[in-house]
């Protein structure tokens, strides 16, 4: 699963998998800056935990789908859970 991201200080997007795919250095990787003060060991491992549950959700859901193809999941909730959840 491609999950974006966007930095809070230049505004610009990105991949969330390249904060990690040549290791995390916890800055930007557009303007450069800190989007971790003090916590570049502790946000690489939420990056990785995160990315590994897209990829978990996305297979579940289609292991569900084959299985259970008349079962539906209310996305616009599982979307705003997931919003939520990350303080949107």
């Amino acid at each position: 699963m491609d999950v974006g991201a966007w930095c809070g200080h230049c505004g610009e997007s990105f991949r969330l998998a390249e904060l990690v795919d040549d290791g995390f250095s916890g800055r930007c990787p557009r303007c450069g800056c800190d989007l971790a003060p003090g916590y570049g060991p502790v946000a690489s491992g939420a990056v990785h935990e995160v990315l590994a549950a897209a990829t978990a959700l996305e297979s579940a859901a289609a292991r569900l789908h084959d299985v259970a193809p008349r079962l539906h999941i209310d996305a616009r909730k599982l979307n705003a859970d997931l919003a939520d959840a990350l303080g949107e």
